[in-house]
């Protein structure tokens, strides 16, 4: 059996199919792990959730901050923005089935026998992998409640920037969703710094780190996407950047577990 890892899809369902036969995924053998942003501003959104659902158990995701920001649109707590591309899905008959679908996929997966782990953004420095497994879980288990609309409404926003394991409430989930699923950089103090998305050479000027710069998690690897601009070279030995830019023209990227090398085929042509 082999395993791929896939960068963020975003709705890019034609660049994806062409990646999977490039590499020979057969799932009836294989898995294939996606780091989310499944759908958001590219042209198959629909068609992509459709292809991955049909995978079945041979698929597996974390959700990305588009994938959740998705679901506040198709449950009205957020309007539709064309640019977003996911209007076809918040207007379809099979609307509620999306929305279940994607509320019941976690914020984190972690491979304990193999020592690989998968999350769209990244996690706290001060956080070990079995801890960023419980704090997601949190999120994950209110998500599939019946009072996931309350946390899809709650969820916005750029506070508390400091994490602390004293947080409560919304504030608690909050931060743990925006760690998982926006953050890039952190401030000299520890904060995190969601208003800046500039270049990494840009970003280090004003005095920001990568998140993952101090992260200390060996045996593990991390897997991640949300950072196209960093065009898969995070230079950290137990992180795999795999979001290369497949919507902005550039390159759909997975990781091969078996091989350990990334595999790349052109993005979208917008």
């Amino acid at each position: 059996m082999a395993r791929y890892i896939v960068g963020d899809i975003h709705g890019c369902l034609q660049p994806l199919q062409q990646l999977l036969d490039k590499v020979g995924f057969c799932p009836r053998a294989d898995e294939l792990w996606a780091v989310g942003d499944l759908i958001g501003r590219g042209p198959e959104a629909q068609a992509t959730l459709e292809f991955l659902a049909e995978l079945g158990t041979s698929f597996r995701c974390v959700l990305g901050n588009h994938d959740l920001h998705a679901l506040a649109v198709f449950t009205e707590v957020k309007p539709i923005n064309p640019k977003d591309k996911t209007h076809e899905i918040a207007r379809s008959a099979d609307r509620d089935y999306w929305i279940d679908w994607l509320r019941k996929q976690p914020l984190f997966i972690a491979d304990a026998a193999n020592c690989i782990a998968m999350v769209h953004a990244g996690i706290h420095p001060d956080w070990r992998i079995d801890q960023a497994a419980e704090y997601a879980q949190e999120v994950e288990l209110y998500l599939q409640s019946r009072q996931y609309v309350q946390l899809l409404e709650q969820m916005y926003g750029n506070e508390p920037a400091s994490w602390s394991d004293d947080l409560s409430g919304f504030e608690r989930l909050r931060c743990i969703i925006n760690v998982c699923t926006r953050m890039r950089y952190l401030q000299s103090d520890g904060r995190i710094d969601l208003a800046h998305k500039e270049p990494l050479e840009s970003a280090l000027q004003h005095g920001l780190k990568p998140w993952y710069e101090d992260l200390t998690i060996a045996p593990w690897q991390l897997a991640f996407g949300h950072w196209a601009s960093l065009q898969g070279n995070a230079e950290h030995p137990q992180v795999l950047a795999l979001d290369t830019g497949c919507v902005w023209g550039e390159r759909l990227t997975l990781w091969d577990c078996e091989q350990q090398k990334k595999i790349s085929v052109p993005g979208w042509i917008r």
